[in-house]
């Protein structure tokens, strides 16, 4: 960055650009438009503020909840579709029973190989093994459960739930989580979204909307220092 605060090539401020990365993450790119012409008079196409994005929005390591070694760790997984060039591929998520989203990924394929891939960034992450994944019946989480966890217990559960008795404790489980989070993927694609151009754009959206959900929370908690880290962390400009 230049002393001027221009970034060289660019007809725009950075204080500015980063505002319309900000506004980006909540809100469609002709939305974002609007709302920096009328703030600070920008003219911008909303072509520009989506190549903002994806040149400066790079969210990686991301924090996660640090579990006590004695704490049952749940968590539950899901998969969607998600179309890239007109072909359906796989959305993966998962997340503990707090809510927290541990991680995202979008695949070609519904198999061993993407769930194994999932399952060992989640572990690599948290630096601790899953006591229970909850899934529904596709064959390859109970397969991939291991790279959890050597102890891992893979569990079918469907919406109205299960009774599990685990290490003399008593939890009735539904993997309703995730397809709460699903639905919440829907909403975040038909608002910004719904396909995409090629597997590295796909994963980059899917980063996206993690790193909104990370906002989300630490806003609705009022960590407002953590969530100032997160967008400096995110926005490389």
């Amino acid at each position: 960055m230049t002393k001027s605060g221009y970034l060289t090539r660019y007809r725009y401020p950075v204080d500015m650009m980063r505002c319309a990365l900000i506004f980006h993450l909540f809100l469609p790119s002709r939305i974002v438009v609007l709302l920096l012409f009328f703030l600070f008079r920008m003219n911008v196409t909303h072509k520009t503020v989506c190549a903002w994005t994806k040149k400066f929005g790079v969210p990686k390591n991301l924090p996660l909840p640090i579990y006590a070694p004695n704490e049952t760790l749940i968590c539950h997984v899901d998969e969607k579709y998600v179309k890239i060039k007109g072909e359906w591929h796989y959305w993966w998520s998962i997340k503990d029973a707090c809510g927290n989203v541990l991680d995202t990924l979008v695949t070609p394929a519904r198999d061993l190989v993407s769930a194994k891939q999932l399952f060992m960034t989640v572990k690599r992450k948290i630096g601790r093994a899953v006591d229970l994944l909850i899934r529904d019946g596709l064959p390859a989480y109970d397969k991939a459960a291991k790279y959890l966890g050597r102890r891992c217990k893979s569990i079918v559960t469907g919406i109205k739930g299960k009774a599990v008795l685990f290490k003399k404790n008593f939890y009735w489980l539904t993997n309703n989580p995730a397809e709460s989070l699903n639905s919440e993927i829907d909403t975040y694609l038909a608002k910004f979204q719904y396909q995409f151009a090629n597997l590295e754009s796909a994963n980059r959206f899917a980063q996206l909307f993690l790193l909104q959900k990370h906002l989300k929370k630490c806003l609705t908690e009022k960590r407002l220092p953590e969530a100032s880290s997160l967008l400096t962390q995110a926005f490389v400009l």
